[in-house]
């Protein structure tokens, strides 16, 4: 990307006196991004401050390379945003709810019908769209807040927690709808959720929140790249504690697995090669059980990140 679609620079979020964002200084150039973090990590008010919804204690947000204090109508007009909340009018249907929204942005009465009724179609509500919103599923409510957000064809879009409370079919369903929105329509996508499977599965760069704090700020390809050529090794349990030892000694990067005497071996960089493991167990004469490839995840990064101080 040729100009930087978000920019943070030093910005500090508080309530009262609760600091909730801590000096964050960061940038996005473009394809999707996830803001990943526990629950109260800090990712809904990352996300308010940037849409302007929350005024920053200190700090500086631009969008587009536009100050979000000076600029704050424009730059609304070119962004979609799906809270975490539900948000609706109880009485209205779903195709006269999104038409709201895009005559809010700007699009006329009757243009704004019709672009609710293909952003209706496209996340799978064509046939439920003249159906109050009150009487829709969790799911259905889901893919209703997020055809609001691209009701005035959007930029960039921000999705608060998107799969949150989707059974596994509604949730496979709303990632697929969200990845269409990405790849087919080119739109920028700011995704913020606890869920690492859904930033693994569509994003492309990674924020860690912590408190507050920004932990990670990296591709997901490069946080995940650590210990592709890894191997898991097992070894007795009897031996384990004197393997660790001799491994640790080695300069190896050593988690322990899910079993006693189990562990996954990697370097920063190179591949961790059979021969070198078998070689390094037999001059310290413990057997080695079973040895294998093993992948670093994003959840492996994410563990990590957080233990770090």
């Amino acid at each position: 990307m040729n100009s930087t679609i978000l920019s943070l620079e030093q910005l500090i979020v508080r309530y009262g006196k609760f600091q909730a964002i801590h000096g964050i200084t960061a940038s996005f150039e473009g394809g999707c991004l996830g803001l990943l973090g526990a629950n109260g990590a800090g990712k809904s008010s990352l996300l308010r401050s940037i849409l302007g919804l929350v005024t920053p204690h200190s700090g500086n947000v631009k969008v587009f390379n536009k100050d979000i204090k000076k600029q704050s109508r424009l730059i609304r007009s070119k962004i979609g945003y799906m809270p975490e909340r539900d948000s609706y009018v109880d009485s209205i249907s779903g195709v006269r709810g999104v038409a709201h929204m895009a005559q809010i942005c700007g699009i006329p009465k009757d243009d704004a019908m019709l672009r609710a009724h293909d952003v209706m179609h496209f996340v799978g509500l064509g046939e439920e769209r003249y159906r109050e919103v009150k009487t829709y599923s969790v799911g259905m409510r889901q893919r209703y807040k997020l055809a609001a957000a691209l009701a005035h064809d959007p930029d960039i879009l921000f999705l608060d927690e998107p799969t949150n409370g989707l059974d596994p079919k509604s949730r496979s369903r709303m990632l697929g709808l969200i990845e269409r929105v990405t790849k087919e329509h080119n739109i920028h996508l700011v995704l913020a959720s606890h869920l690492l499977a859904d930033v693994e599965k569509l994003c492309d760069q990674v924020w860690v929140l912590d408190n507050g704090i920004m932990k990670q700020n990296d591709s997901i390809a490069e946080l995940t790249k650590a210990a592709r050529g890894a191997k898991r090794v097992r070894v007795s349990e009897e031996q384990s504690e004197q393997f660790l030892k001799i491994i640790n000694n080695n300069s190896y990067i050593v988690t322990a697995g899910k079993m006693n005497g189990e562990f996954t071996i990697s370097h920063q960089e190179d591949i961790v090669s059979t021969e070198e493991i078998f070689q390094i167990a037999s001059q310290n004469n413990i057997q080695v059980l079973a040895i294998k490839a093993a992948a670093r995840t994003l959840e492996d990064a994410f563990l990590e990140t957080l233990k770090t101080t």
